[in-house]
């Protein structure tokens, strides 16, 4: 039986087609809701960011953000957070102000950039979000690191990262870069424990390379049908896409409602 459901947010909750939430996904999630079944946000997103977006105004028992490293509970309060190591911030710091590449620092309550290039501006309307601020490091910690690189550039970003770290890619010009222990797993890890659910009982959907380790850690995990193709791989089912009633598609199929 499952009792508690993971979302990605682009490309899953959110279309950037309409740039809204489907009508459908909102009448499918009340309705999880209405039957007992835990609903979380699982994002690589940063709180401020969910704020300007369509999710903003919808109800769910916790968010996972910034790729598991910052969890908020169903009042976005800040519950968990796994900042870098010193050492690890340490030498990202020193690669963010060299300006080798366009990245973006993320701490607890703001996101800041180096510089700007069209890599840079693409990325972020891919998402429908605005380009971050351009600013200076000031000694806060950090959770997240983005960069703004293509898959070619990725292989040297690779090369130049502290150890201990990894990248996930969430759009064709940007990766994430997180410690290489955490993940959405460990948000999804979290509220399990917190509600006492067994991993057998937990559902997931997502449609891009940092939902993988979340799709693999679930019960069922479900790629929608915009998803990238190494998503579809390791998916449990893939559904329809976003605009076509896709978590509405996965809900039904397995009778969840």
């Amino acid at each position: 039986m499952i009792k508690a459901v993971f979302f990605d947010v682009d490309g899953t909750l959110l279309s950037h087609k309409t740039r809204q939430v489907p009508d459908d996904t909102k009448q499918v999630l009340q309705k999880l809701r209405e039957k007992g079944i835990k609903i979380f946000v699982s994002t690589g997103r940063h709180p401020v960011e969910l704020s300007r977006l369509p999710v903003n105004d919808m109800s769910f028992n916790g968010y996972i953000t910034l790729n598991g490293q910052l969890c908020l509970d169903g009042e976005k309060r800040v519950i968990y957070g796994n900042p870098f190591t010193k050492t690890a911030a340490k030498r990202l710091v020193s690669l963010f102000e060299s300006k080798k590449y366009p990245m973006s620092l993320v701490e607890e309550k703001r996101i800041y950039i180096n510089f700007v290039n069209d890599v840079v501006c693409k990325a972020q309307e891919s998402v429908s979000s605005p380009v971050p601020m351009i600013d200076v490091y000031d000694g806060e910690q950090i959770y997240q690191v983005t960069s703004y690189v293509t898959e070619k550039e990725a292989f040297q970003l690779e090369a130049d990262l502290p150890d201990g770290c990894k990248m996930a890619r969430w759009s064709d010009g940007g990766v994430d870069v997180i410690p290489a222990d955490s993940g959405k797993t460990r948000g999804m890890e979290y509220f399990c424990a917190y509600y006492d659910i067994k991993p057998e009982e937990t559902m997931a959907f997502g449609d891009a390379e940092n939902d993988m380790d979340m799709l693999r850690s679930a019960q069922i995990g479900v790629a929608m049908g915009n998803a990238h193709n190494c998503v579809k791989t390791i998916a449990d089912f893939v559904t329809t896409d976003v605009d076509r009633a896709g978590i509405r598609y996965a809900i039904e199929h397995f009778h969840i409602i």
